[in-house]
């Protein structure tokens, strides 16, 4: 913690009162999850502090860009631990005022803005110098020791989608991740972080664990507890280190084609499953290296590649991928 700040303490409604006050456009519905406990935030960042050893210095010349802060719990935690700055994007308007509230008391160390991380524009409008133009670097070599990525993921759909699109920006250097090699630290929700860190032959196994699997180092850095939440659900606290060298060395084209094929029926052998990939594709089995009578949520990233490699090499491949192939979008 700074010793010249002074600690930020956010306002926690009680459950009523948030049910109520916080709904977006579908008031049916309870708002968007978010942290609700101080000290979970608290010993969440300290973790975080321990596993990253970061210091002081190092602390005061990051920039936070933290997603869907909610009720700015967590970013309190940012602010207290000693963040140069914070970039919390909030689309909804509640939350967005809850966070604006914080950023008034802050000095200019919080500064909300009322933009979804979910939305591809938000990352070209960052890149001003306004914003994160200044602290940008094309290495990938070496990690950005200018901007951090948090923030805490919705229970739906939508932060599945999310995080998957992550994973592929990391592999293919695009939105946040064209500004460097840059750390992020996510609060995931449990069945989203079981996929997520799916290893293979779990049931939990998907497309998005693959990828996940081909770029980044995925470690666990705390678990809430039942009252963290509101409303009550378990969450993660993941730290997500992009990879130096990421494991696809197939076109991302060709590969995401494979990966998207063979997931498809990912309980059946490579032997029976490359068939979908186009009439006669089983001459490529003979050109790979390892045993393919193995099942498709048992292979690794690197098989999965080493098929797209041998798939992308065979001449009378389909030359149109007509799925979409669109880097933004994973699942």
């Amino acid at each position: 913690m700074s010793s010249v700040r002074s600690s930020l303490v956010p306002k926690i409604p009680t459950f009523e009162t948030w049910s109520k006050q916080f709904r977006g456009k579908t008031p049916r519905n309870l708002p968007r999850c978010t942290i609700a406990d101080v000290e979970t935030a608290e010993i969440g960042f300290k973790r975080l502090r321990q596993h990253t050893k970061w210091t002081n210095v190092q602390l005061a010349e990051l920039t936070a860009v933290e997603i869907y802060p909610g009720l700015g719990v967590w970013t309190s935690a940012l602010f207290n631990g000693g963040f140069n700055s914070i970039y919390s994007l909030e689309p909804n308007v509640p939350y967005y005022k809850q966070i604006k509230s914080l950023a008034d008391k802050s000095e200019g160390v919080i500064r909300p803005l009322k933009k979804d991380g979910y939305d591809w524009e938000t990352y070209v409008e960052l890149k001003d110098k306004a914003y994160l133009g200044s602290l940008m670097t094309r290495a990938w070599n070496k990690v950005n020791q200018n901007i951090f990525f948090t923030g805490t993921l919705p229970k739906s759909s939508k932060g599945e989608q999310l995080l998957a699109q992550f994973a592929t920006c990391i592999v293919n250097k695009m939105a946040l991740h064209s500004m460097g090699r840059i750390p992020m630290a996510l609060w995931i929700p449990d069945q989203l972080y079981e996929k997520f860190t799916a290893s293979r032959g779990s049931k939990a196994r998907c497309k998005m664990s693959v990828v996940t699997e081909a770029c980044a180092e995925i470690d666990l850095i705390y678990s809430t507890q039942s009252n963290a939440m509101y409303p009550k659900e378990l969450y993660h606290l993941v730290y997500i280190l992009p990879r130096p060298i990421v494991k696809i060395k197939a076109d991302w084209d060709v590969f995401e084609y494979v990966l998207k094929h063979l997931f498809v029926m990912q309980r059946f052998s490579l032997n029976k499953v490359v068939r979908t990939l186009g009439p006669g594709a089983d001459i490529i089995l003979d050109r790979l290296s390892f045993d393919t009578n193995i099942q498709i949520c048992d292979m690794t990233a690197e098989q999965i590649d080493q098929v797209a490699i041998k798939f992308d090499q065979w001449p009378l491949r389909p030359q149109v991928l007509i799925e979409d192939s669109n880097p933004r979008s994973l699942e």
